[in-house]
């Protein structure tokens, strides 16, 4: 079945996306994982959100005040052919507010760190009930511009990783979410 587990209160969560699931044992439920991602990303295109596959970040946007306003990508099949072939220039994606869901990789993050902005210390061993509630707890904008949610997070707090379980990513995005239409409704940055 491929499983994947969500610790409560990420059921909930489950529960307004039709995600079917079962209870494991107290406070943890378990469903397939190809089944939830595809109703994850299911519920996510119908919302809007416009995938781009293929995709690879290749630098940030710093605009006025050091503040990131967009990324710039490239077709990934770029990086695997011979740089005299390619020809290909990456295109520049301006925004108003970056997130950076990519997980343990948390390219934008690392982006920032090699230019000289912010400096990580990568996340730390595997510890479960700590670091799915500190993921939430610190989920949020890391530098002008930058909202962090999930691995992401624990790869830039130095946060424990998580392991087999998902909850805080559900988690962590919601709040990624609010902090990002708080900003963008209630601040100057309109």
């Amino acid at each position: 079945m491929n499983p994947a587990t969500f610790r409560e209160p990420s059921q909930k969560i489950l529960d307004e996306l039709g995600i079917k699931y079962e209870k494991f044992s107290e406070g943890l439920y378990v469903t397939s994982s190809p089944y939830a991602c595809s109703k994850l990303i299911a519920s996510a295109c119908e919302a809007g959100v416009k995938v781009l596959n293929m995709t690879q970040l290749d630098d940030v946007i710093i605009k006025e005040g050091n503040k990131v306003s967009g990324v710039v990508v490239n077709w990934t099949p770029v990086n695997s052919l011979p740089r005299n072939v390619t020809c290909v220039d990456p295109i520049a994606l301006e925004s108003k507010l970056v997130i950076d869901a990519s997980g343990h990789d948390a390219v934008v993050v690392r982006r920032l760190e090699e230019r000289g902005y912010i400096k990580v210390p990568g996340m730390g061993a595997m510890w479960v009930e700590k670091s799915e509630d500190a993921v939430v707890e610190h989920t949020g904008e890391v530098f002008p511009g930058l909202i962090v949610c999930g691995m992401a997070v624990a790869e830039t707090f130095g946060l424990p990783r998580m392991g087999p379980t998902f909850g805080a990513m559900l988690l962590s995005g919601r709040r990624a979410a609010e902090i990002a239409l708080e900003k963008l409704l209630y601040s100057p940055i309109r």
